[in-house]
């Protein structure tokens, strides 16, 4: 008798055995049917998935939709950003709180956002052993019998819940404290848009290259070594131009004359070499030290900020 794969799901059926190794792209469908339709709808194309497993593997088309790279990167980004809402990272007081910001303030390198993908297979054993959503279940079903989705509510409880029952099973929380407590400045470099635009806006960097919207539309563009593939609503960039000039004038509000002098003047155009002998600097790396330093205080108080807003407006 032929040993079975150790790293392969089984499903038992009455005409014989079907193996799905962990490997393959299939072996994320039950993850990818607990999607809500909110999430599915970034990659509209998924949407036509038949909500039965024996519906799809019946047709080529929508198995060869399956072994696409696209379609792992909906499901794991789906559950990576959903899982990086529920970690816990300490706070002031030996409390705990969410992780301040948006994630895309993070650098990739940042270790708990590469948790918040290594924990995705935890959730998929979760699937196949304690959970209704098992690949038995899939195959048991009916062929015109179709899973209903998951509203996004039902979906936030669902990864809420398996999140804090595997960082507790794995003991996960005292290494995320480690992680937190000791952050780098790299774990935020080329991915912190607080701090990359607040250097451009005083070093006059804000340069990029000249991309199509056509271009752009069909094929992603990749700028700061960030793959994009969605068009923003001009409107709302504008509101959040808005929102970072009244951020940016409440910070200022907390600076020293000397710092807002900096600041102006830096602004204005002077070199930094002009700018320590105006305000008296030893020389022109320590006026970019201080500038530096500025960047990171106003990361800060936007984190810090965005944590305040959190805290009135959830529960």
């Amino acid at each position: 008798m032929k040993k079975g794969n150790p790293y392969s799901f089984y499903v038992v059926l009455a005409d014989g055995i079907i193996e799905i190794p962990q490997d393959s792209n299939l072996s994320w469908i039950t993850l990818f049917y607990a999607l809500p339709k909110e999430l599915v709808e970034k990659r509209p194309v998924y949407l036509e998935l038949p909500r039965n497993i024996h519906q799809l593997l019946h047709s080529e088309k929508y198995r060869k939709l399956i072994q696409l790279d696209s379609f792992l990167e909906l499901v794991w980004d789906c559950y990576a950003w959903a899982a990086w809402q529920f970690f816990q990272v300490p706070a002031k007081g030996g409390t705990y709180r969410s992780i301040p910001g948006d994630w895309s303030n993070y650098s990739g390198d940042f270790p708990l956002w590469r948790l918040s993908y290594e924990i995705i297979k935890h959730f998929r054993k979760k699937f196949e052993t304690d959970m209704e959503w098992s690949f038995q279940r899939l195959f048991l079903m009916g062929s015109n019998v179709e899973l209903p989705w998951l509203s996004y509510k039902h979906f936030g409880n669902m990864v809420g819940n398996l999140t804090d029952m595997i960082v507790q099973e794995q003991n996960w929380q005292p290494m995320i404290d480690e992680i937190w407590n000791n952050r780098q400045v790299a774990d935020y470099s080329g991915k912190n848009i607080n701090k990359r635009d607040f250097m451009r806006s005083w070093d006059h960097s804000r340069t990029a290259e000249h991309i199509s919207l056509e271009d752009m539309l069909e094929n992603g563009t990749n700028i700061d070594g960030e793959q994009l593939y969605e068009i923003p609503d001009p409107r709302s960039e504008f509101e959040t131009e808005v929102l970072a000039e009244q951020t940016m004038e409440q910070f200022k509000d907390k600076l020293t004359e000397q710092d807002k002098q900096i600041l102006q003047l830096r602004y204005e155009g002077d070199s930094l070499k002009e700018i320590a002998e105006k305000v008296g600097f030893k020389s022109p790396s320590a006026v970019s030290k201080r500038i530096e330093k500025l960047a990171s205080a106003y990361e800060d108080f936007v984190s810090e900020e965005y944590s305040d807003f959190l805290d009135k407006h959830t529960t």
